[in-house]
């Protein structure tokens, strides 16, 4: 892992998405997976973010899928009606390869994968290519975008979701050129904890950026949807210096302004509107959901590179 690499991974997110973009619209990568009644999703870590961002998305489009992490045992078995899409990047996923092997030998397998050359793809009846190319600093960051986009094309039109990628592309290219907001945010978020918010149809954002703190910079970071923070993270704003993100656009998002604001609470919102809160540092993201979620880790993305950058972790 690398910090350097992983800023020139960040810097190719446009020009990747661009390229996904022509590949959706020349083409279906679900040609030869469609067609049975259910999907089981699988994977872990970022592969298991996007699992679970996609399905609600799936299921909204009156798919059958059914999203579990790959280490869940036991787990769906799969069987003849069923498509199961086993998710690992690198190809590499001890986990997610030992969950292709609990299937029942008549599931159909599609593995997607960034390693279309890879044992863990050769082991599957479908393959379909990330399209992401290596990234050379280690750290999973346009696979994961584009894990998002894949897995939406299965249960949306495919030109739709190109059309999603080329206005991400815009928009991250946008944010990588002007980094104003880079400052600001290291300023607001400190060197201590960081808690990421989103709301349930974009959770990944949150559970992706809370891994950018931990996986680079080795600091503590964590994940939540909007709605359950009033139930599982307000509790740390009454006895910590609580200094979050807020991916907003959830009809839950003055439910948890009341407490942050009540609480005194360090705010960046990320959006197209402020929460409303005093001292509340707000950047504006203007974008319908589907192109947000493969925006949003940006903010996160680079700040982690830098924080990486500044204090390199000692690890043994």
């Amino acid at each position: 892992m690398d910090p350097a690499g992983f800023l020139a991974d960040i810097e190719q997110v446009p020009q990747q998405l661009r390229l996904l973009a022509h590949v959706l619209e020349n083409s279906d990568p679900w040609a030869d997976a469609r067609g049975r009644a259910h999907h089981l999703l699988t994977g872990m870590g970022s592969s298991a973010y996007a699992a679970r961002t996609s399905a609600g998305w799936l299921r909204s489009s009156q798919l059958s899928v059914v999203e579990e992490i790959a280490s869940l045992d036991p787990g769906l078995p799969g069987g003849e009606d069923t498509t199961a899409i086993v998710i690992s990047a690198s190809g590499g996923s001890v986990e997610t390869r030992d969950r292709l092997e609990r299937l029942h030998r008549d599931t159909q397998t599609v593995a997607l994968t960034n390693r279309v050359d890879s044992d863990f793809a050769s082991s599957c009846d479908v393959v379909v290519d990330l399209q992401a190319e290596t990234e050379v600093g280690g750290v999973a960051c346009r696979t994961y975008r584009h894990t998002l986009a894949l897995l939406l094309a299965l249960g949306r039109p495919v030109l739709e979701m190109a059309e999603r990628c080329r206005e991400a592309a815009e928009l991250s290219n946008s944010l990588l050129y002007d980094r104003l907001w880079l400052d600001r945010l290291d300023e607001a978020l400190g060197d201590g904890a960081t808690y990421w918010v989103a709301p349930a149809n974009r959770i990944g954002s949150a559970m992706q950026s809370a891994l950018m703190m931990r996986e680079g910079p080795r600091r503590v970071a964590v994940g939540c949807e909007t709605g359950d923070w009033s139930h599982v993270d307000v509790y740390l704003t009454a006895t910590t210096d609580y200094r979050s993100v807020f991916f907003t656009g959830s009809k839950w998002d003055g439910q948890a302004a009341e407490w942050l604001t009540k609480r005194g609470s360090t705010v960046v919102s990320v959006g197209a509107a402020p929460l409303g809160i005093p001292g509340e540092l707000h950047i504006p993201l203007l974008a319908e959901p589907l192109t947000a979620m493969l925006v949003e880790p940006v903010f996160a993305e680079l700040l982690a590179q830098r924080w990486w950058l500044q204090n390199p972790p000692v690890v043994n």
